[in-house]
């Protein structure tokens, strides 16, 4: 597919000296233009005096219509008769799309029959027209749909009804040849559209109120049928309530209230029985515990215990201890310890007896406790399908209790005006006609017309003796526009975006270097149009081709890259196979091309060679070091053409338009510029180029045209 290129040099092909003159401005002769018109002041006048004469004719014939006004104020808020609740505010928009509809109402059949009917508008010639003469003439008399419908259709033609932007005021316009007919069928419109409201509104209410009430026996059943199943399912499940709580619930809670209070007392007993067992077992300060201090027994079997011991140690210390008073004495206390273990005996018999009690008391409430909670727990079981049965009654109570509510407010509402409509002002008798417009308005306007259109008679059809020199005034500025070189545009839509003199790309890069230059001024334009059409994101991608057998492609796309390269980072790929773009400049060759980038054996920064003078990134297509040792694919060149995206501005340079890889290069670039001799440039070979190369048309941006010589 690809071969080694040859090196070719660069010609010259002129100096590079050229000139574009400026097309000088059109000036508006005011003083040819007033001669012209002077010429023709006869036809002027006598165009002026015609329509003059015919604005006169149509006052004097025309029928005088007077229109009279009324002010209808609609408020979308109606007034609230019945229930306590407010209504709700609209919102603007909503309310202004209501009122907008009710300005549709005034005007419809329903309000206008009524007119009709109240003012006799059937019998009336202005309204009802006679049939025509093509109805006489075929015998038939009578007027399509009767005279009520002619009527009708007439009054439509003469109401308007309109809306203040942003208000709910409508005003109802009737226009009619009698000023006091349109005041009456003015009032009558608006009076008919509040009867025909206030029918409407208690028709609605009326349906309403018998569509509720036709529901109420059958609610009013299902409420019953729903308490029923109620008070069956609570019967079947032995559920007692009483004071909105279950029989069950509350002896649970008695229950429970009593477990614990027994549960305290056996607790209490038990540590009375083993405070008294203790006592008894240790015979240590008997009766010293506290239900011995509570028994008037032992408390005073205890006092005369003490006393006899105090005597004792009194009687041991004065007689001795074998004395007899003294051992009488002992007998006396061993006598009283005795008789305070017997007490202590008896109230252990006692504490016994009553922790026996109360822990069977205790397990008595505990099975009660225990039947009690199965019980509850079935209950609660049960429960659940009683709320179930609980809630659809509520609902069907709720629902009954709303639509009874409603079926009496509206039967109440059938009798009772609740529009928020008035007639803020009666029609007044119009003072002015409303059509034809004033009599002076109509001359001056017919003047002004009269006097532009004998104007442009006179502008528009010159004198023949001035049409010869015009049409070759008109052929010398087509020769001089030429001669200057003009921007035409064919019809294929491609623009010519730069004109360059013959030179070589040595002239060309020195003139980019100079913003003042002509050649530079033609090449920002070329820039400028790539910028301006860059609707994607990204950086612009740019293929230069030649259309022709011209070799001027190498030298607009290094132009073109050394403009860019002032400022950002340009890189050129020479895609002609004998790398002619690359020769143009004096760098050293590199030893890879973008197919050694694709195929993944060299990167493209390696692969690409700087132009120090320019500062112009350079890369070939094909290198003649470059090695095809596999096949390459379109995805691959597309990857690395990716690759480059980094770079400000990508200009591919392709000079053979016979190249294959032409195509392919056109669909992965933005634009394409075509280049193309000044002399040879014609919207036919642009045609054939486009169709023969296979280009996208619509990423052709233009044509640069070289090869124009000095003017």
């Amino acid at each position: 597919m690809f071969e080694t290129p040859r090196q070719i040099g660069t010609a010259v092909v002129g100096d590079g000296n050229f000139s574009v003159a400026p097309a000088p401005l059109a000036q508006i002769d005011f003083g040819k233009i007033w001669s012209v018109l002077w010429r023709g002041r006869t036809t002027i006048l006598l165009a002026t005096l015609a329509a003059l004469a015919l604005a006169v004719l149509y006052v004097a014939l025309a029928p005088h219509e007077y229109t009279a006004a009324t002010q209808i104020l609609i408020d979308p808020s109606d007034l609230r008769a019945v229930g306590t609740e407010t209504q709700p505010a609209q919102a603007n928009d909503a309310a202004l799309l209501q009122v907008e509809s009710q300005v549709n109402v005034l005007t419809s059949d329903a309000v206008l029959r009524r007119v009709v009917a109240a003012e006799g508008l059937d019998r009336d010639p202005e309204f009802v027209r006679g049939p025509s003469l093509l109805s006489v003439l075929l015998g038939r008399n009578d007027l399509p749909g009767g005279r009520s419908l002619a009527a009708l259709n007439e009054l439509k033609r003469r109401v308007k009804v309109k809306r203040d932007e942003r208000t709910y005021v409508v005003e109802v316009d009737v226009t009619s040849r009698d000023p006091n007919k349109a005041v009456r069928i003015a009032n009558t419109i608006a009076q008919a559209y509040l009867a025909e409201q206030t029918q409407v509104r208690a028709d609605a209410a009326r349906q309403v109120s018998q569509s509720l009430s036709s529901r109420l026996q059958e609610l009013k059943d299902s409420v019953r049928d729903a308490e029923e199943k109620v008070e069956n399912y609570k019967e079947r499940n032995h559920l007692l309530a009483a004071n909105g709580q279950l029989v069950t619930d509350q002896q649970l809670t008695d229950m429970n209230n009593q477990l614990s209070a027994a549960r305290a007392r056996t607790a209490d007993a038990k540590a009375r029985l083993e405070q008294v067992e203790q006592v008894q077992r240790s015979k240590d300060e008997n009766g010293a515990f506290p239900a011995a201090l509570q028994s008037p027994t032992i408390t005073a079997l205890r006092t005369q215990y003490a006393e006899i011991m105090r005597r004792e140690a009194e009687q041991t210390a004065s007689l001795g201890a074998l004395h007899p008073a003294v051992i009488d004495i002992q007998a006396q206390a061993e006598r009283l310890r005795r008789m305070i273990d017997a007490e202590i005996d008896r109230a252990a018999i006692a504490a016994r007896t009553e922790y026996e009690s109360a822990k069977a008391s205790e397990q008595m409430l505990a099975a009660n406790f225990a039947v009690l909670k199965q019980t509850a727990v079935d209950n609660s079981e049960a429960m659940v399908g009683l709320r179930e049965l609980e809630r659809d009654a509520q609902a069907s109570r709720d629902i009954y209790q709303a639509f009874l509510v409603r079926a009496r407010e509206t039967g109440a509402q059938e009798q009772v005006d609740t529009k928020n409509i008035r007639v803020l002002s009666k029609a007044d008798l119009p003072q002015k006609r409303s059509s034809p417009p004033p009599s002076l308005l109509v001359a001056l306007g017919a003047m002004m017309l009269g006097a532009a259109a004998g104007t442009g008679i006179v502008l528009i059809r010159p004198p023949a003796e001035d049409r010869a020199p015009q049409r070759a005034q008109h052929g010398a500025w087509r020769r001089t526009a030429a001669a200057l070189g003009l921007r035409p545009r064919a019809a294929t839509g491609v623009p010519v975006l730069a004109v360059l003199p013959t030179a070589d790309v040595s002239f060309a890069l020195e003139a980019a270097d100079d913003p003042a230059s002509p050649f530079c001024k033609e090449m920002r334009k070329v820039y400028d149009e790539l910028r301006a059409r860059q609707a994607s994101r990204g950086n612009p991608s740019v293929l230069v081709v030649a259309a022709d057998d011209v070799d001027d492609a190498a030298m607009v796309a290094l132009a073109l890259a050394a403009l860019a390269a002032a400022t950002q980072r340009a890189l050129v790929i020479d895609a002609d196979l004998q790398r002619r773009t690359l020769a143009a400049l004096d760098v050293e060759a590199g030893d890879a091309g973008l197919v050694d980038v694709a195929v993944g054996r060299r990167t493209l920064s390696d692969a690409i060679t700087i132009d120090r003078d320019t500062n112009i990134n350079l890369i070939a297509f094909v290198a003649p070091q470059s090695r095809r040792d596999r096949r390459i694919y379109d995805a691959d060149i597309k990857r690395a053409f990716e690759l480059t995206r980094r770079y400000d501005l990508v200009i591919v340079a392709a000079m053979d338009h016979a190249d294959p890889s032409l195509r392919f290069f056109a669909g992965l670039v933005d634009h394409i510029v075509l280049v193309a001799a000044a002399d040879g440039f014609d919207e036919a070979r642009a045609e054939r180029f486009i169709a023969r190369a296979g280009l996208d048309a619509g990423k052709v941006r233009g044509a640069v045209l070289t090869g124009l010589t000095a003017i």
